[in-house]
């Protein structure tokens, strides 16, 4: 390279200004043409070179050119397409850009009359719908809906209130609990089953702890649901009645019990029919009657 030519290019390049970009600072307003950006305490009045104008409190961007600043736009660009989420008479709430979260409450032209769902056209800065459309080019897909969480499994064990066994037609007998041919029995829990587990949840077991007192070999004792929240004035209704092979201990149940338990459809445990066992009544054992349920939701 001669040497008129490396003259000629370091001529050329002292000429090109200094850049620096990188700054930062708030926009508060404008003077015409020119930006009030706040940046470390000062309010400075700088050339608006960007397409939008930025809304009052907006991060912006910088470029320094030698010893003169011009302000680019906002560090965060608004998105102008968007989607209704929730319809009003005089505004309506837009998701910008769709799928991101990010809602506003909008004004919107005159007559129109948006639904949930509606592509919106948005003006900045003034964050205005200036018109709904059927479809617009880059409209992001909304995000995919968060995915159910994990089933989540559960086991609680709910003590009775309290127990007893009835002349079949007649009055409160004991507060034992008689499986028998000649009395209806039950243990009550109120209607805390119900209020805790919910009616879409999957029974996954469902066990009874009976404290013997006494069995005597025959029919096997048959245990089944019933409806009163308290101790009735006279024998109850026992229905969906089942043999148990064991009366003796935690004794499984029927899953389709605690079905009718966590709806309310049933709301306790009693005796009726073949056999002739007698356990101990929740006076004498707190556990008496206590089920211990495992569901899922």
């Amino acid at each position: 390279m001669s040497s008129n030519s490396t003259d000629f290019l370091a001529d050329a390049l002292s000429s090109i200004p200094s850049v620096g970009v990188g700054f930062l600072g708030v926009f508060a307003g404008n003077d015409g043409k020119m930006a009030l950006v706040d940046i470390d305490g000062r309010r400075l009045s700088v050339l608006y070179v960007g397409q939008q104008w930025p809304i009052t409190g907006d991060t912006v961007r910088l470029l320094r050119i030698d010893k003169q600043l011009v302000v680019l736009g906002p560090t965060d660009a608004r998105s102008t397409v968007g989607l209704v989420k929730e319809a009003g008479t005089t505004q309506c709430l837009v998701e910008y850009p769709a799928g991101s979260g990010v809602t506003q409450l909008m004004g919107f032209p005159k007559g129109a009359t948006p639904v949930v769902g509606d592509v919106a056209i948005i003006e900045w800065p003034s964050g205005t719908v200036v018109a709904f459309v059927t479809a617009a080019a880059g409209l992001l897909a909304p995000a995919d809906p968060t995915p159910p969480a994990s089933a989540q499994r559960f086991r609680q064990v709910f003590t009775a209130l309290d127990s007893g066994s009835y002349a079949k037609g007649g009055a409160l007998q004991s507060r034992d609990v008689y499986a028998s041919s000649s009395r209806r029995s039950l243990w009550v829990y109120g209607p805390k089953i119900a209020n805790t587990i919910p009616d879409n949840a999957v029974i996954e077991d469902i066990g009874i702890t009976l404290p013997l007192l006494s069995d005597q070999a025959g029919n096997r004792p048959q245990l089944g649901t019933h409806a009163n929240a308290s101790m009735p004035a006279t024998s109850p209704t026992i229905a969906n009645l089942t043999s148990i092979a064991s009366p003796s201990g935690r004794v499984p149940l029927p899953t389709s019990f605690g079905d009718l338990l966590k709806t309310g459809a049933a709301l306790g445990i009693g005796a009726d029919g073949a056999g002739y066992a007698i356990f101990r009544g929740v006076q004498k054992d707190g556990q008496s009657g206590a089920l211990d349920i495992t569901y899922t939701v």
